[in-house]
């Protein structure tokens, strides 16, 4: 029984209700304003409050939907609640000259629905209420079979280390989401002053796949390990998670400028028990003295946590050809951990202090320029070890890495023509970092001290006549000490885009988009033996390289009257080649590596006004994508070679949709729907299939406007 979920559904069912109660009897019909006397714009004119006719409208739309499934539904549609249910929606709005109120709300199942209320009363006082769900459904991840023995890190002790799968049983698994929002606003009346109050909620409720691990490399020889096993294990774990956050700001008017203050406070809270499992004795890398002793630990936990912050803003008008915003923001984010066999993890905190300041110039319609600063500090206060009853020995942390970033932006805008316009623009990331050092240790990430990026961008749009338009943009990016292997020490990128409009009868849209990257320092650590204590020998760099590319084409067309035919494809491409290391633990083990994945993407859409009263919908949609990961065929020793890999990765998968609806109008105010969808999820390769999934659904609607 979802126990977050209640309030929103009962908030939803409120709505339904006001949106009844506010309809007229059966066959009443809504009374006639009176005609509006002769001369009441002279009387407007001269102070009199002029007469603003009251805008209703209501309506609403009930009716089942009927789910059906086969194999693997959950990739099929994964966000979807694969259930048969009622389902409706409503709307309810009047507009009046001092107050307004907005309604509207859908309910597709007890997962799936969402909800708006907006209150208006001349501007002085604003209610927004706000609620939405979603549901996920995750994978269930099979482990390896058979079991399957592994030599010993440690050659003196001649163990041998067998693994084990501990499989959980086969079941469902997802997550539903659902966000609640409350805002109000209230303006003083005569003083130039809002005072705003706001309040968010994030629930995530469900079930998902716990895997976790209880593995000693020594194996099973030893005195004090013997007959223990390496174990993997799968379990379910309920999830039951909060996030819930409260905000209050002031903004006020105060002649050339503007001045704000904002607070906020923002919990997480995890409400199920922290998983345990009795995990085995083990000893350390020598495969005799006791590492960690065996009983019923904890593990896995998703700690609590409180974030607060102020923010102070101050901004000239936005009016005008010069405007200046500049703002100051602290911000504190503190573990809240529940561990009780680990001690020294909570009150961790993270400071966060954030300036920025902008200006733009606009002196005539052709010309802008724009220049935009943000400084951030990330300042951290942690423990220096962590101690737990089960481990013999305090582990030592490394500190957290205290940074400091600056971004400079300078856009520059100037419209060639009444059809021509170019922009460039310069961007800038300055990242200066505290507690790393050139080589990883126990006390210390391996990191450069400062990384700078920077960025230059030339854009052009064109637009030649009525209809058309051309967008073409290229950059160029360069880093000079890259600080992951994935990042790049240069960039080039470049867009080209242009659409056509011809009146109502046909358009087009195409465009193509392309990125390479490239590093030839990539650094590389090996684990030294012996790990007692950990340390690390630098490897010589390796080079990393990376292209994607994008092309894109929709073309629309009107032959008819009350007909429409769309067709789009697109095509996506990513290929990644680097050397990979397949142990860390000596040289020796890399071989050069190419990761490539590509899609293609068809739709046909089509509308059909076949009478006046009849629509027809009819929409097809078509994924087919290809990835593997294909390292080079190296032999590491005789028994140990990269074979076979490929063929574990590679992925041929087509995702296919089908959507038809048809809906008739039986009267000016009443009308009737029925849709029907096909969502399947295929796996071409062996190891995949076990998703293969099927989902159908059927939903009725009938609709009503009063």
């Amino acid at each position: 029984m979802r126990r977050g979920g209640s309030v929103a559904e009962h908030l939803v069912r409120s709505l339904l209700l006001l949106a009844l109660a506010t309809a007229p009897v059966r066959g009443e019909e809504p009374a006639e304003l009176p005609p509006e006397p002769a001369g009441a714009d002279e009387r407007a004119a001269v102070g009199e409050e002029r007469h603003v006719e009251t805008l209703e409208q209501k309506g609403g739309s009930i009716g089942y939907r009927s789910v059906f499934r086969e194999d693997n539904p959950s990739r099929a549609l994964p966000y979807s609640y694969l259930h048969s249910s009622a389902a409706g929606t409503l709307f309810y709005r009047r507009l009046e000259a001092d107050s307004n109120i907005e309604v509207e709300g859908a309910f597709l199942n007890r997962n799936d629905y969402n909800g708006d209320l907006l209150l208006d009363y001349r501007g002085d006082y604003r209610l927004h209420l706000r609620t939405e769900s979603l549901y996920h459904n995750l994978d269930r991840e099979l482990l390896f079979t058979p079991d399957f023995i592994l030599d010993s890190n440690d050659p003196t002790t001649g163990n041998r280390a067998r693994y084990h799968a501990n499989q959980d049983a086969e079941q469902g698994y997802g997550i539903s989401v659902t966000q609640d929002l409350a805002q109000f606003r209230y303006r003083l009346h005569n003083f130039p002053l809002h005072a705003n109050f706001g309040y968010w909620r994030l629930i995530r409720e469900g079930t998902i796949q716990q895997r976790f691990a209880d593995t000693s490399f020594e194996g099973t020889g030893g005195a004090l390990a013997s007959g223990a096993e390496n174990n993997v294990f799968a379990e379910a774990r309920a999830v039951d998670q909060r996030t819930e956050e409260g905000s209050v700001s002031l903004d006020s008017h105060l002649g050339p400028v503007d001045l704000i203050y904002a607070f906020k406070v923002r919990q997480f809270e995890d409400r199920e028990p922290i998983p345990t499992h009795d995990y085995l004795s083990r000893t350390g890398t020598d495969g005799m003295t006791v590492d960690r002793f065996g009983g019923v630990q904890e593990h896995n936990e998703n700690p609590d946590s409180r974030l607060y912050s102020h923010t102070v803003k101050a901004h000239t008008s936005l009016a005008g050809g010069l405007a200046a915003t500049g703002s100051y923001t602290f911000e504190r984010r503190e573990n809240l951990s529940r561990l009780t066999d680990t001690a020294g993890v909570k009150h961790a905190t993270v400071d966060v202090q954030g300036g920025a300041g902008d200006v733009t110039y606009t002196p005539c319609k052709e010309f802008t320029l724009s220049v935009k600063y943000r400084h951030q500090e990330l300042d951290h206060d942690g423990p220096a070890a962590l101690s737990n009853s089960f481990f013999t020995t305090s582990q030592p942390l490394r500190p957290g890495v205290d940074t400091v970033k600056d971004q400079v932006t300078a856009l520059l805008s100037y419209r060639l023509s009444r059809t021509a316009t170019v922009n460039g623009e310069y961007r800038g990331d300055f990242l200066s970092r505290e507690q790393v050092a050139p080589t990883p240790s126990a006390l210390y990430f391996a990191l450069p001290e400062h990384s700078n990026t920077q960025r230059g961008t030339l854009s052009f749009i064109y637009r030649p006549k009525r209809g058309a338009r051309l967008n073409a943009r290229y950059s160029y990016s360069t880093t000079d000490h890259p600080s992951y292997g994935a990042s790049f020490a240069e960039r080039h990128e470049g867009e080209l885009l242009a659409s056509y409009t011809s009146g109502s009868r046909w358009g087009a849209t195409a465009g193509v988009r392309e990125r390479r990257d490239s590093n030839d320092e990539v650094q590389r650590f090996l684990l030294n033996y012996p790990f007692d204590p950990i340390s690390y020998s630098t490897a010589p760099p390796i080079s990393r390289s990376r292209e994607s590319r994008s092309a894109n084409l929709a073309v629309w067309v009107a032959p008819l009257a009350r007909t429409t035919v769309s067709a789009h494809y697109s095509y996506l491409e990513n290929s990644v080649d680097q050397g990979v290391f397949f142990t860390g633990i000596g040289s020796g083990s890399e071989a050069f590596a190419n990761y490539f994945n590509r899609a293609h993407v068809y739709a046909l859409n089509g509308t059909y006004g076949a009478s006046e009263t009849l629509d027809l919908q009819l929409m097809l949609q078509q994924v087919r994508s290809h990835a593997a990961f294909r390292p080079q065929i190296v032999a590491f020793s005789a028994t140990s070679d990269t074979s076979g890999v490929r063929e574990l990765t590679e992925q041929e998968t087509t995702i296919s949709t089908l959507s038809a609806r048809a809906e008739k109008r039986f009267t000016e105010r009443l009308s009737g729907s029925l849709e029907y969808s096909l969502n399947d999820y295929h796996e071409g390769t062996p190891p995949y299939s076990t998703y293969n999934g099927t989902v159908h659904a059927v939903a009725a609607y009938l609709s009503a406007r009063w």
